[in-house]
């Protein structure tokens, strides 16, 4: 009997095996790539990409002798208040989608006002306000003769680690020691 060599598949990055399927959905809707949509937050500001998603991008055909590729129109979904907030910033959003491709790609902005998806991303935990002794305390552990900047950063780290642990006056569990 002859046994037949057993093929041995290596464990693979999920992203090795999705971003092709991502990819090919991206390109059907006119983005060459994904982080279009995966930066659309850093493109825009993040108050606009809660209400706004680059829906597609439909690039104009081509004429016969044409020099280049003619820049395309981004369609965004948004809801009432964000076409007008869309409107208005049309120009800063090219201007930025532009410098972020690296090339003219996109000409213009067209709005499509109907409810985006609704966003999946965890939100923020809202912390508890500190107490005046616990502000103090922050205080007291940044120093004050060095870069202002870092100070406020390091206050604001501060905060957060103690606003994220229950507080003095908070009931304990039996259980937590």
């Amino acid at each position: 009997m002859s046994e037949r060599p057993v093929r041995r598949r290596d464990a693979r990055p999920l992203a090795d095996l999705i971003g092709p399927a991502i990819e090919d959905a991206c390109r059907k809707r006119g983005f060459a790539t994904t982080e279009i949509v995966t930066a659309w937050a850093d493109i825009v500001d993040p108050a606009l990409a809660e209400r706004a998603r680059p829906e597609c991008i439909r690039w104009p055909r081509r004429r016969p002798g044409a020099d280049g590729l003619e820049p395309g129109t981004l369609i965004v979904r948004t809801d009432g208040p964000g076409a007008l907030m869309i409107t208005y910033q049309a120009a800063a959003i090219v201007e930025r989608l532009n410098a972020f491709f690296g090339w003219k790609a996109v000409g213009r902005v067209k709005v499509e006002q109907r409810p985006p998806p609704p966003d999946t991303r965890p939100r923020p935990r809202v912390s508890r306000p500190l107490s005046a002794a616990e502000e103090a305390r922050v205080a007291g552990l940044v120093r004050a003769d060095g870069d202002p900047r870092l100070a406020e950063a390091v206050k604001r780290l501060g905060r957060q680690v103690l606003a994220s642990e229950p507080g003095p006056d908070a009931p304990r569990r039996p259980d937590a020691l």
